[in-house]
């Protein structure tokens, strides 16, 4: 267990099994921002016998990053990792390649599942297990803060037949172009869970 996880996952973003292991680390840091303010209450409450302390309105302060970490909770307590052996598959088939797992986009209209996603040149390729996947939704929404970071003709396809995905993956590994991928896994992690 790392503890530096509980206030960070920035450095974890893009792992296999990221959402699974990430779930454990939200409901613990949840649980424990409810506690420190629970224990700053009681505290307060024990020492003066009332209510009306300072450390009452630090413990109703302290409920606002633990009801922010719930929310973060509830997000991750939605998703989860699909299936341990695609993971395997996907990461066999995307050797030498800069990949990115268990992706969660967030955008105002809607979320957007994306299991594996590889980055080449200025290819984007990703793998959605869902056959109803909004394809242009997603490469607008993708587009947009790619754009906004100076990453611009960018070619985003997204796959839903998995035997397809592999064999673009295998195609583009064959390809000698090359981009600023970690540039652009990076701007892709700060704009999902």
């Amino acid at each position: 267990m790392k503890l530096m996880r509980l206030f960070s996952s920035e450095k974890y973003k893009g792992e296999k099994n990221y959402l699974n292991n990430q779930r454990v680390y939200e409901i613990l840091r949840t649980v424990l921002f409810f506690a420190l303010s629970a224990a700053v209450y009681l505290i307060g409450y024990f020492t003066t016998h009332t209510n009306k302390n300072l450390l009452t309105v630090v413990a109703v302060l302290g409920c606002l990053p633990a009801a922010k970490s719930a929310v973060n909770m509830i997000m991750f307590i939605r998703y989860r990792t699909y299936d341990k052996a695609l993971s395997d598959e996907f990461e066999k088939a995307s050797d030498g390649l800069v990949c990115s797992f268990d992706n969660v986009f967030t955008s105002y209209d809607k979320n957007f599942r994306v299991e594996h996603l590889a980055v080449h040149g200025g290819c984007i390729i990703a793998y959605a297990f869902k056959s109803d996947f909004p394809e242009a939704a997603f490469s607008d929404h993708i587009s947009k803060y790619l754009k906004a970071e100076n990453y611009k003709d960018l070619t985003i396809k997204v796959f839903t037949d998995k035997k397809k995905y592999l064999e673009r993956l295998e195609s583009i590994k064959q390809t000698s172009t090359v981009g600023n991928e970690a540039g652009i896994i990076q701007v892709l992690h700060s704009i999902s869970l």
